[in-house]
């Protein structure tokens, strides 16, 4: 792929206006939506001392109202024409987006004109709103990455803004004022500071037309004013320890790296790829697969003039000393030598991928264009995808050189308060690795980088059958090559069985189903081997197996070692992502359509015929175990699995992280095979495909990749999920800055569709910007910024929950708060224009998500193997407009009942965690 070819694939037009707005409009007419960008180039970077986080403070002020819309009105506005808003703010820039049906232009342009030029910035709206990211900033104490890469880079630099705690501290906020704000919003949001693109469905002409209308006669503005102090060249390894209430560590390594328009950034996007991104990187497999952390990843992050090429990782305390000189070995390595010619075209054609799935939505390629723009032209983009694809071995070589020198290092680690304080000094740690260099035994390429060669000339071998692996073999070709070489010479014919709204249905001979939806205009193909059951079919001491087996599938199959799999895969763009969910689970893959044939054998591979190898196992056992700690870490997860555990006791929906360890430690390598064998080649997999496909070449290449496949006799349906009878709370207590509640009632299951849709257009007026939980408990009392409401719709089992996270001191008004706005609902009927909105939302945010190849795939597989089949799909618009206020009223008073509250908590002590 060449930067032009990138492209140009669509058309995209430009144009400033005469006070200064740039504006560029990209056709995309693959699906009716249009997203809005209005990218403004303000962000942390632009605030001095005195007023840290007001760019974030002006994000969420932005949408609070103007003269022709009051608090929330700008929200729910946007989904009156079913579509959402959101914005974001980073260290160079604050977006604000819209993604609406393409039938919706007008009025989002209007809306979103409004808010840039019109904001009020209402005291009191400030006034409460700077409590909400108050709440906001404790919820991110409580998160342990965000707090060791922000404290990572605040030990890195001396002197640049990227240094500071981004989002503000509670003391900073509070005393910001009406007059910083207005100041603020007044000095950056002009014109000359702001790229406006659309893109979507829709005719240039008439959006120049409707820019020069809502946006032409604004004022225009001055350039860009005050910028980040530069910061100093320092040479001297750098080192930090600190602790919190953790169950695990987190380890950070940290160089500086020049901004995103430096010849070095595309061979450092490339290294960092080759070090630490996918599991044939050089640190998953010289790192993780070694069992010294339970998950790493690297990283070259360039917010416009400045760049961290950093490393991520996380383990169990007592191994940091390990990990650190692991981790410098592949870095040492990476210096020593150029890589191999097979790394590089791995990072090649991931990065490639990457690319192509971001601009599978209109959203994506509006974001993408205006941050290229915003760096000077948007055509950068394909300077920077060129300048990629040229770079060689020895430019990747040379830039680790370069820039990843110990000496120019920062490391830090984040320890639980439980485990011993490490006492190390600079001196100390810089010692240990350079005691631990390169590692002898394994030379100057690194434990993972010595078996590089070896591994890509086994990938070679391992897809010779299905054509090149980053070739351009048809799908067409690599059939035929099926039907002449496969399986013992035999062809593996399919039936087809006729096409259904587009979807063409195929029986295999041993009576598996497929079904493949071609889409033309995508470059891009997700395919999915997708089973009923898994965890609804664990029962009683089999809790977590489907996520273990899922897990080791893909760490080595009968012909391919783990390396060769991985490196074959991504060598393709993709990765291979097992997952499990309470009513199915699933091996999918996405990659360039022109790889489907090569992909799909390798998905075959590694969900039909793993190796299950002991180490394997006993590796993926340890991390699992690791994760559910994790979980306990995580201030939303870890309160909603104690809901489930409560609401559900009796069911596998609600096993506890306790049962699932217990079952996790007594499953072995026999277990394993033979819940795969059961649950898998003797089950009921369904094969789903959506992209840029032929169907019946396909279905050729699904046919002799499945011919093992031998399905047993039909499973009787597992039990129904029991709601307790009474109240019931399961709580835990954490060193957390905040308190986090998960509360519901039982809810419809999957088949009661009229109240399972009831709760769906329920939940929509209840959550988001603009809904009632939102106006009330976050705008209106400042209790959270976090509060949501939703339903859990489930094959043999439903509820509906909500959750909030707020100080521990508001907690009983916090539950109270949630608990009245359920009463409300039992007690009267929606307004039709709150019903009429969340409609809307609801099925233009459908429509919306269904632009990519991965949701239609998941909407398929769900209706196929849970549900009606493809009838749902299509009745689904109908369905949702057929609820009524009366409707919502009754279902909330079938399911509210306060005598059967149950509650999921995590209480915390108000410290920093």
């Amino acid at each position: 792929m060449t930067g032009e070819n990138f492209l140009n694939r669509l058309p995209t037009h430009e144009r400033r206006l005469e006070n200064g707005l740039t504006v560029l409009v990209r056709e995309d007419h693959s699906a009716p939506v249009v997203a809005i960008v209005t990218h403004v180039k303000a962000g942390y970077f632009n605030e001095p001392d005195k007023i840290v986080g007001i760019s974030h403070v002006l994000e969420h002020m932005y949408f609070k109202g103007t003269e022709r819309y009051g608090a929330g009105e700008i929200a729910r506005a946007t989904k009156a024409v079913g579509g959402y808003l959101n914005a974001g703010t980073i260290y160079d820039h604050t977006s604000y987006y819209t993604v609406l049906p393409s039938s919706a232009l007008e009025q989002g342009l209007d809306i979103q004109s409004d808010a840039l030029r019109n904001s009020v910035i209402d005291p009191e709206e400030l006034r409460r709103e700077l409590l909400v990211i108050i709440q906001e900033a404790k919820r991110k104490l409580d998160n342990p990455s965000a707090v060791a890469t922000e404290s990572l880079y605040e030990e890195m630099f001396d002197v640049h803004r990227i240094r500071r705690w981004r989002i503000g501290t509670e003391e900073g906020l509070r005393r910001l004022t009406r007059e910083d704000v207005w100041r603020y919003y007044r000095d950056l949001y002009h014109p000359a500071n702001i790229v406006l693109v659309v893109a979507g469905d829709v005719d240039p002409v008439r959006v120049f037309e409707l820019v020069d209308r809502y946006y032409g006669d604004m004022p225009p503005g001055e350039a860009l004013g005050e910028r980040s102090p530069e910061e100093p060249e320092r040479r001297g390894f750098r080192f930090r320890e600190m602790s919190g209430d953790l169950t695990q560590s987190y380890l950070g390594w940290g160089w500086r790296t020049p901004g995103t328009l430096h010849p070095d950034t595309p061979a450092l996007d490339l290294l960092a790829t080759v070090l630490g991104q996918g599991r044939a990187s050089r640190l998953y497999r010289g790192v993780r697969e070694r069992g010294v952390v339970t998950s790493i990843s690297a990283y070259n992050y360039t917010p416009t003039e400045i760049g961290v090429f950093g490393v991520s990782a996380e383990l169990v305390p007592e191994d940091t000393a390990e990990a650190l000189r692991a981790i410098w070995r592949e870095v040492a390595a990476l210096r020593a030598e150029p890589i191999g010619e097979g790394e590089l075209e791995r990072a090649r054609n991931v990065l490639e991928a990457r690319f192509l799935r971001r601009m599978e939505t209109v959203e994506g390629q509006a974001n993408l264009l205006a941050e290229w723009q915003a760096l000077g032209d948007w055509r950068l983009v394909g300077r920077y995808l060129d300048q990629l694809f040229a770079a060689t071995p020895e430019d990747l070589r040379r830039v680790a050189e370069e820039y990843l020198a110990l000496d120019r290092a920062t490391v830090l680690v984040y320890r639980p308060d439980s485990s011993p304080a490490l006492g190390w000094g600079v001196a100390d740690v810089a010692a240990l690795l350079e005691g631990g260099g390169g590692g002898e035994a394994a030379g100057p390429a690194g434990v993972a980088g010595a078996a590089a060669a070896a591994e890509m000339a086994e990938v070679a071998e391992s897809v010779e059958a299905v054509g090149p692996v980053g070739g351009a073999a048809t799908v067409g070709e690599a059939a035929e090559e099926g039907r002449r070489v496969g399986r013992g010479g035999v062809g593996y014919p399919a039936s087809g069985l006729g096409v259904e709204d587009g979807v063409y249905f195929y029986e295999l001979p041993n009576g598996v189903r497929v079904a493949i939806k071609p889409r033309r205009g995508s470059p891009l193909v997700s395919m999915g081997i997708v089973v009923r059951g898994g965890v609804l079919r664990e029962g009683r001491g089999r809790s977590g197996i489907t996520g273990l087996m899922a897990r080791v599938s893909v760490k080595g199959t009968r012909s391919r070692s783990a390396a060769a799999l991985a490196e074959a895969t991504e060598a393709l763009g993709g990765t291979i992502s097992p997952s499990v969910v309470p009513d199915l689970f699933q091996w999918t893959l996405g990659v360039p359509s022109r790889h489907f044939a090569a992909g799909f054998a390798l998905l075959a591979d590694a969900a039909l015929r793993p190796a299950f190898r002991e180490e394997e196992v006993e590796r993926e056992r340890r991390i699992a175990l690791s994760d559910l700690e994790q979980v306990r870490d995580d201030m939303y997860r870890y309160p909603y699995r104690l809901f489930l555990q409560a609401a559900f006791p009796e069911h596998p929906y609600g096993a506890s992280l306790g049962e699932t360890e217990a079952s996790l430690r007594g499953a072995d390598r026999d277990a394993l095979e033979r819940w795969h064998r059961a649950e898998v080649l003797e089950g009921a997999p369904r094969v789903v495909v959506v992209g840029d496909v032929d169907p019946d070449a396909a279905s050729e290449v699904i046919a002799r990749e499945l011919a093992e496949v031998r399905p047993g006799p039909v499973l009787a349906e597992p039990s129904f999920a029991a709601w307790p009878e009474g109240p019931r709370e399961q709580a835990d207590r954490r060193g957390k800055a905040q308190t986090a509640l998960v509360l519901g009632f039982p809810g419809p299951r999957r088949d009661e569709e009229d109240d399972a849709h009831a709760m769906e257009v329920l939940a929509n007026i209840l959550s988001g910007l603009g809904g009632r939980l939102f106006e009330e408990l976050r705008s209106r009392r400042s209790l959270a910024y976090t509060v949501t409401a939703y339903p859990i719709t489930r094959w043999r089992g439903g509820a509906f929950a909500a959750y909030i996270a707020t100080s521990p001191e508001r907690e009983e008004e916090a539950r109270r708060g949630l608990l009245e706005e359920f009463e409300r609902l039992a007690e009267e009927c929606v307004s039709a224009d709150e019903l009429e909105r969340a409609q809307q939302y609801t099925i233009g945010a459908w429509k919306i998500r269904s632009q990519t190849n991965g949701a239609q795939l998941a909407d398929l597989a769900d209706a196929l193997l849970l549900g009606r089949g493809l009838v749902e799909l299509r009745e689904f618009e109908d369905r949702i407009r057929a609820v009524t206020p009366v409707a919502i009223r009754d279902a909330v008073q079938r399911y509210f009942d306060p005598n059967r509250l149950v509650e999921g908590i995590v209480r915390g002590t108000g410290g920093v965690g």
